[in-house]
């Protein structure tokens, strides 16, 4: 069983990764030539962008919430409260949605 300090470090993990993910993303399309894109690209990319934007929103709020729950002294069970966004366009199982 995980302390509540580990519980607390998972969930800020959590946020972080997919904070740094949304800013080497902006990084990457900052350099792409958007004129070369077809709409439906440039479409697929904005969806993402709103996809990630919710995401690390969740993250963040579920942050709060064990934060709370923690500063209470309640217990926090990694499982019920952590937030790891599944299945993405970056994961095999996108496909299989997709199709």
């Amino acid at each position: 069983m995980l302390t509540t300090h580990q519980v607390l470090d998972l969930v800020r993990s959590d946020a972080a990764r997919i904070e740094r993910f949304t800013q080497r993303r902006e990084v990457f399309l900052d350099a792409l030539d958007w004129t070369m894109l077809t709409c439906e690209q440039v479409h697929e990319a904005a969806m993402l962008d709103f996809m990630l934007e919710d995401d690390l929103a969740e993250a963040l709020q579920r942050l709060s919430m064990a934060e709370s729950l923690a500063a209470m002294g309640l217990p926090l069970a990694a499982e019920s409260i952590r937030y790891i966004p599944y299945p993405r366009p970056w994961h095999p199982e996108w496909a299989t949605l997709a199709n």
